[in-house]
């Protein structure tokens, strides 16, 4: 062989080498290449999705906790729950010294979907301002997840030491037939 023949079969070799390295990278490589970028920008949408959902969690992480250590355990139906509240507040005004006008229970708010459901009464009385204000404050209990969402107070008429109050209690508790070891997110 000669020397130009050995240059050109070098050249041949370089150029089909050249040739097989651009085809493997357009049909292996690029496709790949292109399909891990996508999944790192995929990747990087999720890790951004989650870092809000652990910041947003994080925001309301006293709630749940205050949630944790407040809820009750203890499930009801919803006349159990709202007899329960009608006698605690007729015991509490009788204790107090409060005279009870009139119990009227209301409809509860109920629905599948709910975490708690409601218990709801109105209770109208009638005492001394400070007593009722005591007797208020005995109803309203956050850790007991009850509370007066609703207070009309007047004045009596014929003596100016006595109040009339109406008063809507109600009392949040979770409904019969929820398992509570679930959580539903």
């Amino acid at each position: 062989m000669s020397d130009r023949e050995k240059k050109l079969i070098i050249l041949v070799g370089i150029l089909v080498f050249v040739v097989l390295n651009i085809g493997a990278y357009n049909v292996w490589y690029a496709p790949r290449k292109e399909e891990a970028v996508k999944q790192k920008k995929d990747f990087e949408g999720m890790k951004g999705e989650a870092m809000d959902d652990l910041i947003a969690q994080e925001s309301k992480r006293a709630e749940i906790e205050w949630l944790e250590r407040n809820e009750q355990k203890q499930i009801k139906s919803s006349q159990k729950a709202l007899a329960d509240l009608e006698a605690l507040a007729n015991r509490e005004a009788k204790r107090r010294g409060l005279t009870v006008k009139r119990v009227k229970p209301m409809t509860g708010i109920e629905g599948g979907k709910l975490e708690f459901s409601r218990a709801r009464v109105e209770i109208e009385v009638s005492g001394r301002e400070q007593v009722l204000f005591q007797w208020i404050d005995r109803l309203n209990s956050p850790s007991d997840l009850r509370t007066a969402t609703s207070l009309r107070i007047n004045p009596k008429k014929d003596d100016d030491t006595q109040v009339d109050c109406a008063v809507v209690l109600e009392q949040w508790f979770v409904p019969e037939g929820r398992d509570e070891t679930v959580n539903i997110n």
